[in-house]
């Protein structure tokens, strides 16, 4: 079967990739399956609930028309900003889509690479075995073996029966039975690899497939979106400008008004989805990355220098890790063993009186012979209790002892982390240190790194962006908690179901991770990092930028938030 060397597939995308995030390329990280694989396209927002101004002006006619036009005004803010909102999440989740879909790419695109180059190397193994045979046949064939037997053992033809017919087997010495052991084993391996690379092969170009159609759809809600802003904006502006004239009140105050109502409307969204906490469970069993190929990876093979010439072997089973455990058990039950049998007062017993008083200090006898000055303080010998200096077994638990606790002591200023929470005396700069009890981590220098790059006017949203200036919400999480040397994934999703613990959003600690969510935790496409006093720092959106925000105005929250 023909090997398939050409994999170039990511070059081929590399364009649209640019053109659909605007200069921003995905980074590679652990991706979500459970992700969808589209998202559907916000149609255009509409102006058509906007009231003209004869209808603005019938309507201060009577109070009832007035009080009629005012629930339609403010129905249509409603409308107008959950548009919004609808645009930017599926623009959210089609970013998402298309970093998962991007990271599976590039994961199928090296699996397919390394099955190529360990395919090469098994045919080369194949190769170096059937060298060996032939020397293996050409020295039996000089002591006496038949031609027939050879001509068996050679044919190619019969690969699959080779080494089960061999006639000679019984004749070879065990350094011939091992290469054609090896001869055999390569074989399987060359047949296993093809099998392998042309799986993984078919599953690169499924993988560049789907992430075309991602970039395409993540192109399409991006320009939704983009196309939104500003008329929803406008629309928004002009209907608060009508709710002015109607309510004879100056357009700053009705704003205000407009703006609290949109406030307490967010915070009972957030006490809904804290009264839901108890009845969230997070799936035990936590979405893979990418899925595995259908065909196991056989074992691989690398290359070795020797002195004549290069040759390649199979990577050596690392079982090393199975030692280890067992070990440490052995020692510590044989000294308390080794010290009961008495095999040494037997060879002792020449001298026919002592062994009578032997018998009383019996397991000692067996470690005085090294470490005498431990054990001969039991022994009433006179000239051996004098050396055995009782005062040094003293000082060694007394001295030794001392210096541990002290300076076990010395590394629990874990309170040095406190100092960073004067860059968030704003957000909650008291409660910075509450999660290091529990965690033993500290997310200062996170928190002090998001806040810092919030108020710097030159970094600024991308759909994609990976820094250093251009972040999306997950690139921002993070990169805040690298500075903490936590590392997270890449994608939203991710770093949701990567998280060691999960915690209810009203037991929440600075440094714990809030999550967006459309379908109810299956998957995510927002997460902020919640820095105190019900605030989160994020980078929220192209318009919005990033910045601290209450929490409740984090949209569509998830009612479990992640603690690393």
């Amino acid at each position: 079967m023909a090997t398939r060397h050409t994999l170039g597939v990511a070059a081929s995308t590399l364009a649209l990739a640019a053109s659909c995030l605007v200069g921003a390329l995905p980074a590679s990280a652990s991706t979500s399956t459970t992700f969808p694989a589209s998202v559907s396209i916000a149609a255009a927002p509409s102006a058509s609930d906007l009231p003209t101004d004869a209808e603005i002006q019938e309507a201060k006619k009577s109070k009832d028309s007035t009080n009629a036009m005012i629930a339609r005004i403010e129905a249509s803010l409603e409308s107008s900003r959950a548009e919004l909102q609808r645009v930017e999440t599926e623009a959210a989740q089609a970013q998402e889509s298309l970093l998962s879909a991007g990271e599976e790419r590039d994961l199928r695109t090296a699996e397919a690479e390394k099955a190529v180059k360990q395919l090469d190397y098994a045919k080369t193994y194949l190769t170096q075995s059937r060298k060996e045979l032939g020397a293996i046949a050409s020295d039996i064939y000089r002591n006496g073996a038949s031609n027939s037997t050879l001509g068996l053992l050679l044919d190619d033809s019969n690969e699959g029966d080779l080494f089960y017919k061999a006639a000679t087997m019984d004749a070879l010495s065990q350094q011939q039975v091992t290469s054609v052991n090896t001869a055999s084993e390569a074989e399987a391996l060359v047949t296993a690899w093809q099998e392998y690379a042309d799986a993984a092969q078919s599953a690169s170009e499924e993988a560049a497939a789907n992430y075309d159609a991602a970039a395409a759809t993540a192109n399409s809600t991006l320009k939704t979106y983009e196309s939104a802003v500003e008329p929803e904006k406008k629309l928004r502006n002009e209907l608060i400008g009508h709710l002015s004239t109607l309510q004879e009140q100056e357009e700053a105050e009705v704003r205000k008004a407009v703006e609290k109502k949109e406030a307490e409307e967010q915070q009972a969204a957030l006490d809904q989805a804290i009264a839901t906490e108890d009845t969230t469970e997070v799936p035990e069993e936590k979405p893979a990355a990418v899925q595995p190929l259908a065909v196991a990876e056989p074992q691989e093979l690398e290359p070795t220098e020797s002195e004549d010439e290069s040759t390649v072997k199979p990577k050596a089973v690392e079982l090393q890790t199975v030692t280890p455990t067992a070990m440490p058990e052995l020692p510590s039950a044989e000294p308390t063993q080794s010290a009961e049998p008495t095999p040494e007062p037997t060879k002792s017993a020449e001298p026919t009186p002592e062994p009578t008083k032997s018998a009383e200090p019996t397991p000692e006898p067996t470690k005085t012979a090294e470490p005498q000055p431990t054990k001969t303080a039991e022994p009433k010998p006179t000239k051996t209790a004098t050396p055995t200096p009782t005062k040094t077994a003293e000082p060694k638990p007394t001295k030794t002892a001392t210096p541990k606790p002290t300076k076990t002591a010395e590394p629990k200023p874990t309170k040095t982390a406190t100092p960073k929470p004067t860059k968030t005396a704003e957000p909650k700069p008291t409660k910075t240190a509450e999660p290091e009890p529990e965690t033993g981590r500290s997310y200062s220098a996170a928190i002090a790194w998001a806040l810092k790059t919030a108020d710097d006017p030159s970094k600024y949203y991308v759909y994609g962006g990976n820094g250093p200036n251009a972040f999306d919400c997950s690139s921002f999480s993070q990169r805040a908690f690298g500075q903490s040397g936590i590392s997270l994934p890449r994608t939203s999703t991710q770093q949701f179901f990567s998280a060691p613990q999960y915690v209810s959003l009203s037991n929440l600690q600075p440094g714990d991770l809030v999550f967006s969510t459309s379908n109810g935790g299956s998957s995510f496409y927002h997460v902020a990092i919640y820095i105190g006093n019900g605030n989160v720092v994020h980078a929220r959106n192209p318009n919005a930028g990033i910045s601290v925000t209450p929490l409740s105005w984090v949209n569509n929250l998830y009612s479990k938030a992640a603690r690393y």
